[in-house]
């Protein structure tokens, strides 16, 4: 398998960058040197959505805005509900904001890097692991 030369980053790991945990700063500085970072809207949302104030909402803003941006398709919205429903099925319970974010890896064919375990119960997601 070819590894991919763009990851698409959650949410997971913005929050904890953005806080300055330690582990998130040493994961985005390997990524952003060696991947290109995408982001798409469902993840700028939750950033954005976590800010203290105006000021902090616009700092965050401007701070997403550097990254690649792939928005959603169509597409990604019923294979999302794919996935919602057919964990459902089984008993799991997957954020749908999650399963929207996964099917936007899935289209694109980019692993995800996360912290999230949620993730963890979706078929056919590849997943960065860093070295």
């Amino acid at each position: 398998m070819v590894e991919s030369a763009s990851v698409l980053v959650d949410s997971s790991v913005w929050i904890d960058f953005f806080r300055g945990v330690e582990s998130a700063a040493t994961a985005m500085a390997w990524i952003t040197k060696t991947k290109r970072v995408v982001i798409c809207g469902q993840i700028k949302q939750e950033v954005l959505q976590g800010s203290r104030d105006l000021r902090a909402f616009q700092k965050l803003e401007k701070q997403m805005s550097i990254w690649d941006y792939e928005p959603e398709v169509a597409e990604d919205f019923i294979e999302a509900a794919r996935i919602f429903s057919q964990l459902r099925w089984k008993g799991l319970t997957v954020p749908p904001s999650d399963c929207l974010i996964a099917a936007v890896a899935r289209r694109l064919t980019l692993p995800l890097y996360t912290t999230d375990a949620d993730f963890d119960s979706i078929p056919s997601l590849t997943r960065l692991t860093l070295p």
